[in-house]
């Protein structure tokens, strides 16, 4: 522990030991196993800090081994509003005009935290052009069950977007009542029974 109390966090600019990224350390002999707890399963600098971990270790007399694991806690941050949803963080892409790329800031987020091993859903809540199910190549209907809609799932995301819910090949008219009761984001949940 004190040769990672030398390992220091790139980010936050304080050692792995004083910061509590170290669990489960385990000394056999001449094998440590330990992991590293990350602020973020999508730490850009994780080899990084699992090299200099590994490096600094291997210092100490008698370890001829280490084996590291790599670990995430993400903290729920307080959030306003009032959705109630059951997950930890939620990622909100928006901006006030059409075109602007927001599906594809959407999609890479949800692509680039499901390949740094994230549980992500992606909900596409554009009533006027849902394009997530063609950016992520899903063309299905999403299935029922216990009265709920099950996400359908493409690189590694799960996905529920208004886009499966309509027919792609016949016009919609979006407009007064109609629009003001389409689901919301709160609703989410009620279609999914899932974050």
């Amino acid at each position: 522990m004190q040769a990672l109390g030398a390992v220091i966090e790139p980010d936050l600019r304080r050692d792995l030991a004083s910061l509590n990224m170290i669990r489960d350390l385990k000394v056999e002999g001449g094998q440590v196993t330990f992991s590293i707890l990350l602020t973020t399963p999508a730490c850009p600098l994780k080899g990084r800090i699992e090299r200099e971990a590994r490096e600094a270790v291997l210092t100490v007399p008698g370890v001829e081994r280490v084996d590291i694991g790599m670990d995430a806690n993400v903290t729920a941050g307080a959030r306003g509003g009032r959705l109630n949803l059951p997950m930890k963080n939620v990622i909100a892409v928006a901006f006030g005009k059409g075109g602007a790329g927001k599906s594809t800031v959407a999609v890479n987020f949800a692509v680039a935290l499901a390949q740094a091993d994230a549980s992500v859903g992606l909900m596409d809540a554009d009533v006027y052009g849902p394009n997530i199910p063609i950016m992520m190549g899903v063309q299905r209907v999403p299935k029922a069950a216990n009265k709920k809609l099950v996400p359908l799932e493409a690189h590694g995301a799960r996905l529920m977007s208004m886009g499966f819910l309509v027919d792609s090949e016949k016009p919609l008219v979006w407009r007064g009542p109609i629009l003001h009761s389409a689901p919301s984001a709160s609703s989410f949940r009620t279609w999914t029974g899932a974050a």
